[in-house]
């Protein structure tokens, strides 16, 4: 499978609007809500996904991860003056186990060793998969909250890959 990486654009709003509602919908166990309550709540989170990684990251760069030529995920990153932000990440839930999200991150790390910067991010305390998926890849915990785990990893644990 080859995975890519492309810059996100207005033609993938519907598609990220279905994946930002999938995975809250996923981790809210939102499945069962009642309607119309379910789709006001996950457009409201939806919203506010979107906005408040404009308000806090600015200058992020949103990609749509692709598998194979379709679309199945997406990853924010901030390059800040001394880190590259994975601000969020996101795989489809009926595309995740094939490596798409390992992938995706080995492409960003790739890209910070080539700038100089370790990579941090955060990420949910009940996320297991992606906490397990983040320290498999070389993250480590450096702080935490009641909420996130704040990770990262450092420059000396990675390899640049060659552009071709």
């Amino acid at each position: 499978m080859t995975v890519t990486l492309r810059l996100e654009s207005s033609a993938d709003e519907a598609f990220l609007r279905h994946l930002i509602v999938e995975t809250v919908a996923e981790e809210w166990g939102a499945v069962a809500w009642p309607e119309p309550m379910r789709s006001h709540l996950l457009e409201v989170q939806y919203a506010a996904r979107r906005q408040s990684r404009r308000v806090d990251f600015p200058d992020a760069t949103g990609r749509v991860i692709q598998a194979d030529e379709e679309s199945a995920g997406w990853v924010v990153t901030a390059s800040l003056p001394h880190e590259m932000h994975i601000v969020d990440i996101m795989i489809l839930p009926k595309m995740r186990g094939r490596g798409i999200g390992t992938a995706a991150i080995q492409t960003v790390l790739s890209t910070a060793a080539h700038a100089g910067k370790p990579v941090r991010l955060s990420v949910n305390r009940m996320n297991r998969g992606a906490t397990r998926l983040y320290e498999r890849l070389g993250f480590r915990k450096i702080g935490e909250d009641e909420g996130q785990y704040f990770m990262e990893r450092d420059l000396t644990t990675i390899t640049p890959r060659r552009r071709r």
